[in-house]
């Protein structure tokens, strides 16, 4: 028995040793970890926040708990704590301090001004989803601005006006192919969710206009795109949500990463196939198809010209341009129709201008787009009260004074327009769609939401594929006035959700009749 004590005398002697070892770094990293919170609430002990709920998480159930218990999206309850805590407040999760700012001021100088520089904290997880490069370096998630700038350069042919003008014939395309898919199911009974159909078709667009893909998505109910753009989405919007998901060793957390991974690799891979056959066929001197793809290789020298822009960077475009170019004209119509459902003197007034200025014209052309003006301001007014990104978030790269707050170099700022366009300080009768808000005769609105509104953002780093996505809105949303009428199913709820897009969360379901 002795001897059994004593061979356990040095295991357990070394076990101890390893407990205190684990005590102690714990300690030494709980800490640190404090001395991060106290030196943020410090930092900021002069700003209105709410109160941390926390001293672990600090806010970081805040919005969460917004969705769960009171059904708010993330942009709702932004939206009651500015109307608490004021236009300015400052929030934390976990030990990372950021401002909130809905103001012009804040606005104009972060976003007008470059070396106010995007914080790869934030967009880290745009550039690398859960272990599996993402949107890498693209438009949308490079912080480095010189970097971002040549990018920039590269990719601006492929949205030159000449260039929009010759997709009309795609936008035409892709607008009858709605409209022949509509028409089987336009029998009045039949309940259409029609973010799901609008969705498939501007995939099917930007496949066709920037890569010459063909997913038929419009047609084809097993392509893949569809869903794997909906999980990718979702992974990175749950990951926002739950940071600790990508640590999280629970099976729905696992196969939550392991399906997000599968859809970025399928998007990725398809890519890859498109871009190498395009290369060389461009070397073979074969005939190539003049669309983004094309324009962005000829830019590049076939992606040799900067050693920043190789195949790597241009696959983080290719997924870019595949996302972004479905989900902001997509969701931008659904919501629209879901506004001319629910104000139907809208709904009349635009139906009108469609007839006068297409009647029964079979295409729309570029010129046309010009003369609906009623259209454009309520496409308009639709982004003010549901752009397709809530804000954008700058690292301030000197002090900003507002009022009596000095905000201090080095802090992570996010401007929200979503929540700047609802507040009346900005826009008489925030809450109300009235398209008629926008006449370009109304001065004195247009200075009022100077910096207020800014649906695709501001400056360099505004949106690429604004005027894309607002010729297509435009197109599409012209062939189907002209075509159909709808009634909007009143049962459905109102919500919105965030997917890193907003979107309707019942998918703005209708009841659509074709028009005598």
């Amino acid at each position: 028995m002795s001897a059994l004590v004593t061979g356990a005398s040095p295991f357990l002697s070394v076990l101890a040793y390893a407990v205190l070892v684990i005590v102690a770094l714990l300690l030494i990293a709980f800490l640190l970890y404090s001395a991060l919170v106290l030196r943020a609430e410090y930092r900021f002990r002069g700003f209105p926040g709410p109160k941390r709920t926390s001293f672990i998480l600090g806010n970081g159930l805040l919005l969460v708990a917004g969705r769960g218990k009171l059904s708010l999206c993330n942009c709702q309850t932004m939206h009651l704590l500015v109307q608490t805590h004021g236009p300015v407040f400052w929030m934390r999760f976990l030990w990372m301090p950021f401002i909130v700012a809905c103001s012009r001021e804040i606005v104009k100088e972060l976003l007008l001004n470059s070396h106010h520089t995007k914080p790869f904290e934030i967009y880290k997880s745009f550039q690398t989803l859960y272990g599996t490069r993402f949107l890498g370096h693209g438009l949308v998630s490079e912080t480095e601005h010189e970097k971002w700038f040549h990018r920039r350069a590269i990719l601006n042919p492929a949205f030159r006006r000449k260039y929009l003008i010759g997709m009309m014939e795609q936008f035409n395309e892709g607008a009858e192919m709605l409209c022949q898919k509509l028409m089987v199911k336009a029998d009045g009974k039949t309940e259409i969710a029609m973010l799901d159909d609008l969705s498939n078709i501007t995939l099917d667009v930007i496949a066709k206009v920037g890569f010459s893909l063909n997913t038929n998505a419009i047609t084809d109910p097993d392509c893949p795109f569809p869903s794997a753009i909906t999980t990718m989405l979702h992974g990175m919007q749950h990951l926002f949500d739950t940071p600790f998901t990508q640590y999280d060793m629970r099976s729905k957390a696992r196969k939550l990463r392991r399906d997000v991974t599968s859809c970025i690799n399928l998007v990725r891979n398809t890519g890859l196939k498109c871009i190498q056959e395009r290369i060389r066929a461009r070397k073979q001197g074969d005939h190539v198809p003049i669309d983004m793809l094309t324009m962005i290789l000829e830019a590049s020298n076939d992606l040799t010209i900067n050693e920043d822009f190789r195949m790597d960077n241009m696959l983080d475009e290719f997924v870019t341009l595949f996302i972004a170019g479905q989900e902001t004209t997509s969701n931008l119509l659904a919501f629209t129709i879901q506004q001319l459902g629910r104000h139907p003197n809208v709904a009349k007034k635009l139906r009108a201008e469609v007839d006068e200025v297409l009647g029964q014209k079979p295409t729309v052309e570029y010129d046309d787009l010009a003369k609906l003006e009623y259209m454009m301001k309520v496409l308009k007014e639709t982004l003010r009260l549901y752009p397709p990104v809530g804000g954008t978030t700058r690292r301030t790269a000197h002090p900003i004074q507002y009022k009596h707050f000095t905000i201090p170099t080095g802090s992570v700022v996010s401007v929200v327009t979503s929540v700047m366009s609802r507040m009346e300080e900005y826009f008489d009768d925030p809450l109300l769609f009235n398209p008629d808000r926008f006449d370009v005769s109304d001065e004195e609105g247009m200075r009022q939401r100077m910096y207020a509104y800014f649906p695709f953002s501001l400056g360099q780093r505004s949106c690429i594929g604004q005027q894309f996505a607002l010729i297509e809105a435009r197109v599409l949303l012209s062939k189907l006035l002209q075509r159909f009428e709808f009634r909007l199913e009143q049962g459905q709820r109102t919500t919105i959700i965030d997917q890193l897009t907003s979107k309707p969360l019942d998918k703005c379901k209708n009841y659509v009749t074709i028009r005598p």
